[in-house]
């Protein structure tokens, strides 16, 4: 199958090794459709998350897999591996320039309710096309729904500012609910969303 490429790595949403809760099924709907290829690895330590990223950017195994979704538990400019956190300033040390093209979402409460040159500085360290992301707690099924049209539209829109413009217009209501935003390396979403999404 031919077609965008998305490569999404998943950490544990609860304590409960019984628990089957991911993301991977909502995902392989769209791969079902023929709107994305998928690669879904489970992430359980840093050095995982270390292991797969380095295989992302590191050679052309997974060439046109331009799109990352990172789906852990989250706060403001950081993400969570179990009890251990990851910033976004330490991602970019990771990803270390190699991000050129790539879009990079996190799908995690509140890691992109940070100032805007956190954002746009992110994108200019890694070379990313995009970051994009929540700026205030989600709830885990209202978050999946949208994420199904969000990552339709990341991957289909060369313009990245068009694509955040377009889902504002055709989803107003569930992009200010959920505090979404997005930057690249010379623009960020407008504030006032996330400012209002996280004080509710």
């Amino acid at each position: 199958m031919k077609g965008p490429g998305v490569l999404c790595l998943e950490g544990d949403w609860d304590q409960s090794l019984e628990s089957r809760l991911s993301i991977e099924t909502a995902l392989r709907l769209l791969e079902n459709n023929h709107t994305i290829r998928l690669v879904h690895r489970d992430v359980g330590t840093r050095a995982e998350l270390d292991h797969y990223v380095d295989r992302w950017l590191g050679g052309k195994e997974l060439k046109g897999f331009d799109l990352i979704y990172l789906g852990f538990h989250g706060s403001a400019e950081s993400f969570y591996i179990g009890d251990v956190g990851v910033s976004l300033d330490e991602f970019a040390d990771l990803v270390d320039g190699r991000g050129t093209g790539k879009v990079f979402y996190f799908a995690s409460c509140e890691v992109l309710a940070a100032e805007d040159d956190v954002l746009t500085g992110f994108c200019r360290r890694t070379g990313a096309r995009a970051i994009a992301g929540y700026t205030r707690m989600v709830g885990w099924v209202e978050a999946a729904a949208f994420e199904l049209l969000l990552v339709s539209a990341l991957v289909s829109y060369r313009n990245m500012k068009a694509a955040y413009t377009g889902l504002r217009k055709e989803y107003p209501e569930l992009t200010t609910k959920l505090g979404f935003r997005m930057a690249h390396a010379n623009w960020a979403s407008e504030r006032s969303i996330a400012v209002a999404a996280a004080a509710s």
